[in-house]
């Protein structure tokens, strides 16, 4: 199932992955919802509706055009798909940011790879929540990034906390023996940019980036991205 969807008893079946935030809140929460597949944004639409802690102001259906729909409608907070066919919604986060850097943005998605939870929290995302999360968990999170909260999934914080723990009991070499583009490569992905987009920084071919991160991953004894930017905070080649 894409999204959650509701049931007689919601909670009894799918408890709150985020509490229902209680604190002071400075009116109703704006939404704009940006997804280029128009049944989330109908689904999203009816969960909001259902909800007076918030209002949906505005959608759009691709990253490309967040940000006039940003200026136009005034959001407190943006939820943002992360696939989408113009500009992705990991690019579209750092418009929005730079736009307005108190906005809050709420990736929801279909991917669970804590790598790409990754890429958008490093493009300044406050949460990742995945699409089968109930309405209810949705709105939730919705209100607690407004309130300043940081929310990612359970499924995600598994991943990061499994990653981080293969990362560190994984043998490490004692001299990292790096070419300075594969630094250069590690200090984008740590920035949240994907292969085209590291390719695109350095001027070279997205599979010559491929085939670099593919020796790090083997030279270091790791298995992702989230894995290679762990291991570089630990030999002090970048720092999060």
């Amino acid at each position: 199932m894409l999204l959650g969807s509701r049931n007689s008893d919601p909670r009894a079946r799918n408890p709150p992955v985020f509490p229902r935030y209680r604190g002071e809140v400075a009116g109703v929460v704006r939404v704009l919802v940006v997804d280029d597949e128009a049944l989330v944004r109908h689904a999203l639409r009816v969960f909001i509706s259902d909800d007076d802690r918030v209002t949906l102001v505005g959608e759009a259906t691709d990253g490309s055009e967040v940000v006039d729909a940003c200026r136009t409608v005034k959001p407190d907070v943006v939820v943002m798909d992360i696939k989408m066919h113009e500009i992705s919604g990991i690019e579209a986060t750092r418009r929005v940011l730079q736009w307005n850097p108190r906005c809050r943005v709420l990736a929801l998605t279909t991917f669970t790879t804590e790598w790409r939870a990754l890429e958008i929290l490093r493009a300044g995302a406050c949460g990742y929540l995945v699409k089968n999360s109930t309405p209810e968990q949705i709105v939730d999170a919705i209100v607690a990034a407004h309130a300043g909260d940081r929310v990612v999934s359970p499924e995600v914080q598994e991943r990061f906390v499994r990653s981080a723990i293969e990362a560190h009991d994984s043998p490490v070499p004692e001299t990292p023996a790096l070419s300075d583009r594969e630094r250069r490569i590690i200090e984008l992905i740590a920035q949240g940019l994907s292969n085209a987009e590291v390719a695109e920084a350095l001027h070279y071919a997205e599979g010559t980036v491929k085939a670099d991160i593919r020796h790090i991953n083997h030279l270091w004894n790791v298995e992702n991205r989230l894995q290679i930017v762990l291991r570089a905070t630990e030999f002090g080649i970048i720092s999060l």
